[in-house]
């Protein structure tokens, strides 16, 4: 075999052996293992929740340069769903090679946010710089366990009520019968009691407007001049959309004059 056979057999066995080299040092290279939690898309996360990214090696500053818990907060970003940042803490663990980002306050429930390694701030053991990480996630919807409740009109201990004046529930939130059934003028009639400052039942008529979330009651005529009326809401009867129900409530007024 002529040495310039030899030569150019060996001149390909290095290319390849250099090829393969690079190949995997490629692959190594971009071989950045970084958790999150919360997790990219996760759902229902608790509005208290720190921010968690945990390293699979040893990393430090782009610079070279140990990470402090001051230089994260130039790197690490934080936005909610409109993409305005959120205030947070950061903390360096070296031992656990994580961050821990702790925003100021709890995070709004219900909210869609997004936290941000930028790439290349940070290199591993072998001088590779880190790529982008990004990650969002949502947290859980606010528990609404409060029972509805009316704003009633006149209020209690109210006086010189004028004689044509109705008597007003408005609830802050929608509102339907716990039982299921629609709510309608026609099925609010049980809802509401009225009674003079004997106990007497007054005749009355009942209105509901979906659209202002209120219930109307006139008496059949007028109000008596200088008479004290009771109006009554029953509990148990109405439940907002989370399932809360109403609980009773009254109120007391004396009409004016003619």
């Amino acid at each position: 075999m002529s040495a310039r056979r030899l030569w150019m057999q060996w001149i390909a066995v290095l290319g390849m052996l250099l090829a393969f080299s690079q190949a995997a040092w490629a692959k190594d290279a971009s071989n950045w293992k970084i958790s999150v939690s919360p997790t990219d898309k996760a759902t229902e996360v608790a509005a208290d929740a720190v921010i968690t990214l945990t390293f699979s090696g040893t990393v430090r500053l782009a610079n070279s340069r140990d990470i402090t818990d001051k230089s994260l907060l130039s790197i690490v970003q934080l936005g909610d769903e409109k993409k305005k940042k959120v205030p947070f803490t950061a903390k360096w663990n070296k031992t656990a090679r994580s961050i821990v980002i702790d925003p100021v306050g709890n995070l709004e429930a219900g909210k869609a946010y997004r936290v941000t390694l930028p790439a290349k701030k940070l290199k591993d053991a072998r001088g590779e710089l880190n790529p982008e990480l990004s990650a969002a996630f949502t947290t859980k919807k606010p528990v609404d366990n409060i029972a509805p409740q009316a704003i009633i009109l006149p209020g209690h201990g109210a006086k010189q009520v004028k004689l044509e004046e109705k008597v007003t529930l408005q609830f802050a939130e929608e509102v339907t019968l716990a039982s299921g059934g629609a709510l309608s003028s026609k099925t609010a009639a049980g809802l509401v009691r009225l009674t003079d400052e004997k106990g007497q039942a007054v005749p009355h008529t009942v209105t509901w407007n979906k659209s202002k979330r209120m219930l109307s009651i006139k008496p059949k005529g007028k109000w008596q001049p200088h008479t004290s009326y009771q109006v009554s809401l029953a509990g148990g009867l109405l439940q907002d959309q989370a399932g809360n129900v109403n609980k009773s409530q009254w109120s007391s007024f004396t009409s004016g004059a003619k």
